[in-house]
C-alpha cells in the first residue's frame, strides 16, 4: 500500500485542472484577427489607447505574455487612466508570475473603472493563489453584481473558493447558479459532482458528471470527473477506464496519469503503473506528489533505494512537507534504520500541525521505536 495516498487521492486530486476546459479561451484565430485589425489601426494611429489594449488582451489570450504585456503598457502610456488598460497588464504580470505588479494594476484598474467586472474577478484570483479565501469572495461577489457577462465565470470560482473554506453548501449553490447563468458549460457539473461525493451523494455525483460529458464530450473534464466518482466508490476498473478517456483526448493532462499509477498499482499492475508516473514526471517535473507515490510503489515492490531516492526529491521539491517526511520516516524504519526513521518523525512534530494524518502516524512511528 502507498501510506497516505490511496485513501486520500480522491481529496486531493478530484479537481479538473483549468487545461481540461477549452470555455474560457478565445480561438487562436479570433486573436489573430484582432490583432491584425488592431495593428492596422495603431498603424494609422499610434496614439489608439484602446486599440493597444485590445491588440494585447488577444496576445494574452495567445499566451504571448511579454507582447501583451508591452501593449498594455503602451496603452497606460497613452492614457495614464485607462483602467482596462491596467487590467490587462495586470494579467500580463500574473502570467510572467509577477504577484505584486500585478496586484497593484488590479487596484489601480479598480480605482479607475470600478464597474469593469473582470478587474475583480483577476484580482480575486489572485487573493485564491494566495489562499486568502475571505477576500478572493468579497471581489468574486463584486464582480457578479457588477457585471452580467462575468457573473458566471465569477460565481464558479466563488464556488471554489466557498469549496477551499469547506463551505460545501455555498459553494453547492454557486455551482448550481453558475449552471442556470450559462446551461451549455460543463465545468459547474463537475465541481457540484464533487460537492456530492463528499457528501456521500455517489448517484447524484455520477449523474452531475455525465451531464458534463453529454454537454461537452469531445472534453476531458467530464471524463475525469466521472473516473473520481468511480474511484470513491472503489470500482478501479471503471476508474482506469475513464481515465483512459482522458489521456487519450488530453494527452498533457498530468493528474490523470498520476491518478491512473496509484489504481493500477492497488490492481497489482506495477508495469504499467510505474509507466504512468514516468510520463506525469515527464510532464510535471516539478510536482512533489508524483515522486511521493512512485516513492510508495517501489517500497511495496521492495525496491528501497529506488523509493529513497524518490522521498528525497519529494522533499527537495517541498523539504517542509508532512506526508513525505511521513513516509520517508516509515522507509526507514522496513531499512531498520530508526536513526532516520526518528528524525523524520521529529521533524514532522516540529512544524505547524497541519496534517492530522502525518502527526498521528508520526507520533506512533516514534512510539514504536521506543
Amino acid at each position: 500500500m502507498i501510506y497516505g495516498s490511496i485513501g486520500r487521492v480522491f481529496g486531493l486530486l478530484c479537481a479538473v485542472t483549468g487545461a481540461a476546459t477549452a470555455v474560457a479561451r478565445a480561438d487562436d484565430a479570433s486573436n489573430d484577427r484582432v490583432i491584425a485589425e488592431k495593428t492596422e489601426i495603431i498603424a494609422t494611429d499610434p496614439t489608439n489607447a484602446t486599440a493597444y489594449e485590445l491588440r494585447g488582451e488577444a496576445y494574452y489570450l495567445k499566451h504571448d505574455w511579454n507582447h501583451a504585456f508591452e501593449d498594455c503598457g503602451a496603452a497606460i502610456r497613452i492614457d495614464p487612466n485607462f483602467g482596462r488598460a491596467y487590467h490587462c497588464r495586470g494579467r500580463s504580470y500574473s502570467a510572467k508570475g509577477d504577484r505584486n505588479h500585478a496586484m497593484a494594476d488590479y487596484n489601480e484598474a479598480i480605482r479607475l473603472d470600478p464597474n469593469y467586472g473582470a478587474s475583480y474577478v483577476s484580482r480575486a484570483q489572485e487573493y485564491f493563489n494566495q489562499r486568502d479565501f475571505d477576500l478572493a469572495i468579497a471581489d468574486f461577489t463584486e464582480a457578479v453584481q457588477r457585471s452580467p457577462t462575468q457573473a458566471y465565470r465569477a460565481l464558479v470560482m466563488r464556488g471554489e473558493a466557498y469549496a477551499a473554506k469547506g463551505d460545501n453548501d455555498r459553494a453547492f449553490a454557486d455551482y448550481t447558479e453558475a449552471m442556470q447563468r450559462n446551461p451549455v458549460a460543463a465545468r459547474p457539473y463537475e465541481l457540484r459532482s464533487t460537492i456530492h461525493s463528499i457528501k456521500g451523494e455517489i448517484d447524484a455525483a455520477l449523474d452531475d458528471c455525465d451531464s458534463a460529458i453529454r454537454l461537452e464530450p469531445g472534453n476531458a473534464g467530464g471524463h475525469y470527473c466521472r473516473a473520481m466518482v468511480f474511484l470513491k466508490k472503489d470500482d478501479t476498473d471503471s476508474t482506469i477506464r475513464e481515465l483512459d478517456d482522458v489521456t487519450r483526448i488530453m494527452p498533457s493532462f498530468a493528474r490523470a496519469y498520476l491518478v491512473r499509477a496509484v489504481v493500477l498499482h492497488q490492481k497489482g499492475d506495477d508495469k504499467r503503473a510505474l509507466a504512468d508516473f514516468d510520463e506525469a514526471i515527464r510532464l510535471q517535473p516539478g510536482n512533489w506528489e508524483v515522486y511521493k507515490d512512485r516513492a510508495g510503489v517501489f517500497r511495496d515492490m521492495g525496491l528501497h533505494e529506488a523509493a529513497l531516492a524518490d522521498y528525497k526529491e519529494a522533499l527537495r521539491l517541498d523539504p517542509k512537507n508532512q506526508d513525505v517526511l511521513v513516509n520517508r520516516g516509515l522507509l526507514y524504519m522496513m531499512m531498520s534504520d530508526p536513526k532516520h526513521a526518528r528524525e523524520d518523525f521529529n521533524s514532522v512534530l516540529a512544524l505547524p500541525p497541519t496534517d492530522k494524518w502525518a502527526m498521528d502516524t508520526a507520533r506512533e512511528g516514534l512510539g514504536f521505536l521506543k
